[in-house]
């Protein structure tokens, strides 16, 4: 009878054990399967996966990028990338689509007839491949292309990607290439002919690429410019006008900007340099970009260098400066998008 107690005695207190052990292995699944930090959606609300059904300002900051990237490290896929969609209008043709990809091993060729690529290179390096001739073509993506143009990527660089054209990312041996990925619909229009920037003369004709250390560059010549009310800017390539926006700016703020809104066009911006605040939402009191105007109630928002925002169509907004300090900016223009 005592061997028999001995033996129970023992068996419970493996069981014990092994329920402490199964507890805190279910308890260290439950932190990493934590959510990263949530990005501003209306009420504070997660960005990643969201419908956007009333279009509302979202940032994506440069820590939370960096979190989300260190996220996207740990669940690469066999084809050696990881990706989540950050915020989608679910249109038609799939454009006005936010994504931030990773990618470890070079990707399959990809060409879309009827969206434009606006890439934001967050971190890594490596090259991409545009233009030629896609082959094995299956839906967007294809096995091989012939021909094209190689470019080098790293941190920081803008890239445009016109419908239509191939283009594949390779990342540099042993390391990734994180980037933030704006989906356009396909401009159809003439390009501006006379814009007040011109795009890069690069092969195929439309693709447009500004690196991180010509941005840098910029910003210091841009202060010669500077206007009366502290700002000064650049268009850096101009392909629609009005509410079939496609024009990228690059724009310095010295400070505190003039309130505006625009009825039909999204901005998205990637901040560039420097720390200031965005004022969003509320109502517009004035003219948009007229001295004098100022936005009633909305809110405010700390901005600093690789954070992107997404402002929405008829939302009012300003950028204000912090102290002696400045914000610039590469701008993307993209229509509005109203069902």
């Amino acid at each position: 009878m005592n061997q028999f107690l001995l033996c129970l005695g023992g068996s419970f207190q493996a069981a014990k054990h092994l329920v402490l052990i199964l507890t805190f292995y279910f308890a260290f699944l439950l932190q990493s399967c934590q959510q990263l930090p949530s990005s501003t959606f209306g009420s504070l609300s997660p960005t990643t996966n969201v419908m956007i059904e009333r279009p509302e300002f979202l940032i994506w900051t440069a820590l939370e990028l960096e979190q989300r990237n260190a996220q996207l490290g740990r669940t690469i896929r066999v084809d050696g990338s990881s990706r989540e969609t950050l915020a989608d209008y679910v249109t038609p043709n799939g454009s006005h689509r936010f994504r931030y990809i990773r990618r470890d091993r070079d990707g399959l060729p990809e060409q879309h007839d009827n969206i434009e690529d606006y890439v934001y290179v967050k971190s890594g390096a490596g090259t991409i491949i545009v233009g030629g001739q896609m082959l094995g073509r299956t839906g967007d993506l294809g096995t091989e292309i012939i021909g094209g143009t190689r470019y080098v990527l790293g941190a920081g660089d803008v890239i445009r990607i016109p419908a239509g054209i191939p283009h594949a990312y390779l990342p540099e041996e042993g390391g990734h290439i994180t980037y933030v990925l704006v989906r356009l619909p396909a401009y159809r229009g003439a390009v501006v002919e006379s814009p007040d920037g011109e795009a890069p003369a690069l092969d195929p004709p439309g693709f447009g690429l500004w690196p991180a250390s010509e941005l840098v560059q910029r910003n210091e010549e841009i202060i010669e410019r500077m206007r009366s009310d502290g700002s000064s800017r650049e268009t850096l390539a101009d392909y629609g006008a009005g509410g079939n926006s496609h024009r990228l700016r690059f724009i310095r703020r010295d400070r505190d900007g003039v309130p505006e809104i625009h009825q039909d066009i999204i901005d998205v911006v990637f901040i560039q340099s420097g720390n200031g605040t965005v004022h969003f939402g509320g109502e517009m009191i004035g003219q948009s970009n007229v001295p004098g105007a100022r936005i009633n109630d909305g809110a405010q928002i700390s901005i600093t260098a690789g954070d992107v925002l997404h402002i929405p169509a008829r939302m009012p907004h300003a950028y204000l400066t912090a102290g002696n300090d400045h914000i610039s900016y590469v701008l993307v223009r993209m229509p509005a998008f109203f069902e």
